[in-house]
């Protein structure tokens, strides 16, 4: 799967599936994905309780939809439990200090995954992968998992390949935007509530440039290799990176 422009991969992820989501906006993206016949990740949330992802009536049908993403091959992710986000260390991916998950108790985390999982199990929805709300989870949640759930992808982490660590596939998420690569597993992580219509545009030209290489994620989880040295060098390097971006971000926002 290589091609004169590029020989990355990419994988692409729709994150704040949720009953009150911008069906609009979604509808536009949704309408790209299946025009290029890709199997995104989606993360759903099973129990909303944060404010922002409100952006439209509560639809009724939302979770039929949800059944027609799973039987298109899309692979569904659990998307924490309520995405409520409060201040918290930085956990296993260390980007944000706010979580819904990181530094609970492991009771706690346990009921979050279990009810979340029974709430996508009752719509016939069951998730395959994790997705952390604001990359916030830590071992325990790891742990809250393996034993509450039959989840073992984590969409998460930096790296240039899908790893396995902790008993867990691990799909690296690096890019928040279309970005060409020169090479490795790169997923895209979007959040279709927040995109306007040029960005959509700019997603449809960016996948029609990279035909061929959007492999669906159960393919891409099953190269996983275990983690190794390569991987935590890129991930230190990566993270110095988003830092170091952060930080000219702030300056220049306050300047």
């Amino acid at each position: 799967m290589t091609s004169k422009s590029s020989r990355a991969e990419y994988l692409l992820r729709l994150d704040d599936a949720c009953p009150t989501m911008d069906r609009k906006r979604w509808d536009s993206v949704e309408s790209v994905v299946r025009r290029h016949s890709l199997h995104p990740i989606v993360a759903v949330v099973p129990a909303n309780a944060d404010s922002s992802l409100v952006r439209d009536r509560p639809d009724p049908s939302f979770w039929t939809r949800v059944r027609a993403w799973r039987d298109c091959g899309w692979m569904i992710g659990l998307h924490g439990y309520s995405h409520s986000l409060r201040p918290s260390q930085g956990g296993l991916v260390p980007i944000n200090r706010r979580s819904e998950f990181v530094g609970l108790p492991a009771d706690e985390q346990k009921r979050r995954i279990r009810e979340g999982v029974q709430v996508l199990e009752t719509h016939g929805a069951t998730p395959v992968a994790w997705v952390a709300p604001a990359h916030g989870f830590d071992r325990t949640t790891v742990e809250a998992l393996r034993s509450e759930s039959s989840i073992r992808v984590i969409s998460d982490s930096f790296s240039l390949r899908p790893t396995r660590n902790l008993d867990f596939v691990w799909l690296p998420q690096q890019l928040w935007h279309p970005r060409e690569m020169s090479r490795g597993v790169w997923t895209i992580c979007l959040h279709p509530n927040e995109m306007d219509d040029k960005e959509v545009k700019l997603l449809d030209e960016f996948i029609a440039r990279h035909q061929g290489h959007f492999p669906e994620p159960t393919a891409a989880a099953k190269l996983a290799v275990p983690r190794g040295l390569r991987d935590i060098v890129f991930e230190c390097i990566f993270l110095s990176f988003l830092r170091m971006r952060k930080k000219v971000t702030a300056r220049t926002k306050n300047a």
